[in-house]
């Protein structure tokens, strides 16, 4: 044991319950340094220098997305988690599609129906975010791989997606609403590349696995210096007194206050929860989702996503995996499963046993949208209810939070009307 150890562990490991190990006892000595000085519990803590410290609660590919932007610009970050790891929650298995075709809000979870002009607004806004967002990923990709924090092989092999149709008439309607977006698509069908069926085929679209890239990114984060604080389902937020005098929002966490310049929730489908404790409403709605993931077959298979436009569902390949995912709203994987062996029987009776199933609740807003933006307590911002778009908007998502942080820019289009 040397001595920061030592330390950290006569300061912490007898003060708290939760603190029950050395290595818990070093994260807290650590993450009392970070925020200015080395106390016992109950103290208050505040930053020492001039640079902003903001506090982002939730470690998926939201949160980890808007500390990245925050980093990147001088800001100190500590990401909290109520998992134990980052990317447990939503983002763990995500369909590994990026795709900003697939902007239109969908129905399930919309106060407005399609064609009504709120809807037409908030597809077109979030079209605008994905394409940016798309821009940011893909330089962020490759800043990562060079650093050899990240293999190339996380692009998939074909830089686009499909979406299958089994009949025509709707085919040609999608398309139809596609363009209007402004999404550039054409009607094809291919053997191997839409498994014979007639599909949409989005050029600008691509698949990248969404959980390498969020592990790679916190890596990075904390290798420049982000604290992270995992375990941490008993935060708490409060209404307490700035280090000015003025009111804000503060965060309690095992016996500290932390008197953040900025608190961003970022929590995905437990962000309403979340502000719950400030008497804050976030009109979120919860839809589940599913992902079995199997061996790669020794097949020919599609080297890009396939997209079911029936069932809100994906095949993907990822790597060594075959994932099949998506749905709205089941309650098991059965009829993902059953759909896909409907549509590619004889990619289904090759498989092994699955490998994994898991099941996540994302987070849509009824207004077909995300919420990006201040909240009406001082110092809270929310970024959260992106719904199935969370890997396609995640970078755009983060920036624009980073640019309305620390430049005060406005953007009515993601406000959340309290």
């Amino acid at each position: 044991m040397n001595y920061v150890e030592r330390y950290a562990y006569q300061r912490f490991a007898g003060h708290s319950q939760n603190i029950l190990n050395l290595q818990a006892a070093v994260q807290m000595f650590r993450l009392s340094l970070f925020w200015g000085l080395a106390i016992p519990r109950g103290m208050v803590t505040k930053p020492q220098n001039n640079a902003p410290h903001i506090l982002i609660i939730g470690a998926g590919l939201i949160g980890l997305s808007t500390a990245d932007a925050l980093q990147r610009r001088g800001a100190k970050v500590t990401i909290t988690e109520a998992r134990p790891k980052p990317m447990r929650g939503t983002s763990y298995s995500n369909s590994g599609m990026v795709h900003p075709s697939q902007a239109r809000p969908w129905g399930a979870a919309l106060s407005s129906v399609p064609d009504d002009p709120d809807f037409e607004r908030a597809s077109k806004a979030v079209f605008d975010l994905a394409r940016m967002s798309q821009d940011l990923l893909r330089q962020n990709i490759q800043d990562l791989s060079k650093t050899d924090a990240l293999s190339q092989d996380v692009l998939s092999q074909s830089g686009s997606c499909y979406q299958i149709f089994e009949q025509s008439e709707p085919a040609y309607a999608a398309k139809e609403k596609y363009e209007a977006l402004g999404v550039q698509t054409a009607l094809m069908s291919d053997h191997e590349k839409t498994l014979g069926y007639l599909a949409l085929h989005f050029p600008d679209d691509f698949g990248a696995n969404a959980f390498t890239y969020g592990q790679a990114l916190a890596a990075r984060l904390a290798e420049n210096g982000a604290v992270f604080i995992y375990d941490a389902g008993d935060l708490r937020l409060r209404m307490g007194r700035s280090p000015s005098g003025g009111e804000a929002v503060t965060a309690q966490l095992r016996g500290h206050i932390f008197h953040a310049d900025h608190i961003i929730i970022c929590a995905g489908p437990q962000s309403g929860e979340v502000l719950s404790q400030l008497d804050i409403v976030l009109p979120l709605v919860n839809k589940r989702g599913f992902a079995v993931n199997f061996d790669k077959p020794d097949m020919v298979l599609p080297q890009a996503p396939i997209m079911d436009a029936q069932t809100h569902s994906a095949l993907t390949v990822l790597g060594e995996t075959l994932r099949f995912s998506g749905t709205l709203g089941e309650q098991s994987a059965h009829p993902l499963l059953k759909r896909w062996y409907h549509l590619v029987p004889d990619i289904m009776r090759r498989l092994a046993p699955a490998r994994e199933v898991w099941s996540g609740l994302r987070p849509l807003s009824p207004v077909g949208r995300p919420y990006i933006g201040p909240l009406s307590r001082s110092n809270l911002w929310v970024n959260t209810g992106h719904g199935h778009m969370g890997w396609t908007l995640c970078a755009g998502s983060g920036a624009l939070m980073a640019d309305m942080v620390l430049e005060g820019v406005e953007d009515a289009r993601f406000a959340l009307s309290e």
